[in-house]
């Protein structure tokens, strides 16, 4: 049986002769590292705990390949197949995903820290418990994804789809999910604490018990959603459209409300100390007895439909 050595010298010195085709090839545990396999046929190739660390495998077809415990990490996998491979454990941080096909893999705890799946179909995948910190998801497609449990602090997912995709108990923290769609997403446990949700899409989400704190909302039409007993310590509301959005039991301390409408909106319980309610609108909104006595009013309409100027001054 050839040695690790053996193996690479065998598969480079037949690449650069012009060969491709190397299905079903044992590398594992070969140490691949920076190696262009670029428009190769690994498919069905055992690959597991192979070091291919900064390599370059470039619309390289990896279909049903075993990536298990390998170290992939700023490799290039642009337009490359990786279809029922299996992917348990592999490390792809930093590496380039952009345009990867992942359809049906088999993968558990891969890390993909930092990595790049700009633009990748990745519906129906299972990411649960993955680690995808700071990952760049830019326009990527995560329907129906499982990532529960998951890593996405400081995750970029602009324009991402997300629509009913299962984020239960997963880290969103310091995401930016702007102008993407959370269209019927499953958020309970969520950390979505300083996440930017400007102008995203979250028709039929329910907000409860959820971490909102410093979390961007600015702008959005939140009509009627539940946050009863969510978190939006110092969270941005301004100019939210919050009309009949029940916030019984919430943490509203220091949020930004300016300019929010929030008539019909039930605030009965909620914790509204040091609110900015200025400009905002309450009519017919639901409140406690003394709500008013330690947030901020100016030209905000009352319950009652009357104006108050009580804070313009101070």
């Amino acid at each position: 049986m050839l040695n690790h050595i053996a193996k690479k010298r065998n598969l480079i010195e037949r690449y650069s002769q012009g060969e491709r085709n190397f299905e079903g090839w044992d590398l594992k545990g070969v140490d691949l590292s920076k190696v262009d396999l670029s428009n190769a046929i690994l498919r069905n190739a055992n690959l597991a705990f192979a070091n291919l660390w900064e390599a370059t495998l470039c619309n390289t077809d990896l279909s049903g390949a075993n990536l298990s415990d390998a170290d992939l990490c700023g490799a290039s996998l642009l337009d490359s197949n990786l279809s029922s491979a299996i992917i348990n454990r592999t490390n792809f941080s930093y590496a380039g995903l952009s345009g990867v096909q992942f359809q049906n893999v088999q993968l558990n705890s891969a890390n993909f820290r930092l990595a790049i799946l700009n633009c990748t179909n990745l519906r129906g995948m299972d990411f649960k418990g993955s680690n995808l910190q700071k990952a760049y998801l830019l326009e990527a497609n995560l329907a129906n994804t499982d990532l529960s449990h998951a890593n996405l602090h400081h995750a970029f997912l602009f324009r991402a789809n997300l629509s009913r995709s299962n984020l239960q108990n997963a880290d969103l923290s310091e995401a930016d999910l702007s102008e993407s769609s959370l269209h019927g997403a499953n958020l309970k446990g969520a950390n979505l604490s300083e996440a930017d949700l400007r102008e995203a899409d979250l028709d039929r989400i329910d907000f409860s018990e959820i971490n909102l704190r410093l979390a961007n909302l600015s702008g959005l039409n939140l009509s009627n959603v539940n946050f009863i007993g969510s978190n939006l310590s110092k969270a941005i509301l301004h100019n939210a459209v919050l009309h009949g959005a029940c916030f019984n039991g919430a943490n509203l301390w220091n949020a930004d409300l300016t300019n929010a409408d929030l008539t019909r909106a039930d605030l009965t319980g909620a914790d509204l100390r040091g609110v900015n309610f200025d400009g905002a609108n309450l009519k017919y909104a639901m409140v406690d007895v003394g709500w008013m006595d330690e947030a901020r009013i100016c030209q905000t309409i009352l319950p009652d439909g009357n104006t108050s100027y009580r804070s313009c001054l101070a």
